[in-house]
């Protein structure tokens, strides 16, 4: 019986530090997230923020997006030669993170797909971006970056301030 007491006790401790750690704030508005972002990368150009046109063109399953998530932002760099964008999105309570997370990962690697000849033909560099594209989850904010690394890590740093981590 002591044994089951302890082997509990101890579940239970590491449960709520994996929750603990795990924890961010779900109450940020999207668009200061995404204020946050292009305040801490590279904007030379300008970004512009894509609407449902895209969303509805460049996702397999964009009903997914729609009835999942509350709120999303994708912005995409205005300088033809690069293939710099990012994209943040706040699923719903009760929505499924890991769904949102593997269709943003589909759109990712069609992107890949779609632009790879192109770039090894004519931006070789930016093909190093869509390669190490990343996709993180930051409790209910999925959110993705096709930047160089400098900038992707001035992204994350930026989300993670932001959202409390």
């Amino acid at each position: 019986m002591k044994k089951i007491t302890l082997i509990t006790t101890l579940l239970l401790c590491l449960m709520m530090t994996l929750n603990a750690c795990s924890s961010y704030r779900d109450d940020v508005d999207v668009n200061d997230l995404t204020s946050e972002i292009l305040n801490s990368v590279s904007t030379q150009g300008g970004y512009t923020a894509m609407d449902e046109l895209f969303l509805s063109l460049e996702f397999a399953n964009p009903s997914l997006i729609e009835s999942d998530v509350s709120e999303w932002m994708i912005c995409a760099s205005n300088s033809q030669s690069t293939v710099d964008e990012f994209g943040i999105f706040h699923v719903k309570e009760g929505g499924d993170v890991e769904a949102v997370k593997a269709e943003v990962w589909d759109y990712v690697q069609a992107t890949q797909v779609k632009l790879e000849v192109f770039l090894d033909m004519y931006e070789p560099a930016e093909k190093t971006k869509l390669e190490n594209a990343q996709i993180e989850v930051y409790g209910n904010y999925v959110v993705y970056t096709i930047l160089t690394p400098e900038d992707t890590t001035a992204a994350t740093n930026a989300v993670k301030t932001a959202l409390g981590k």
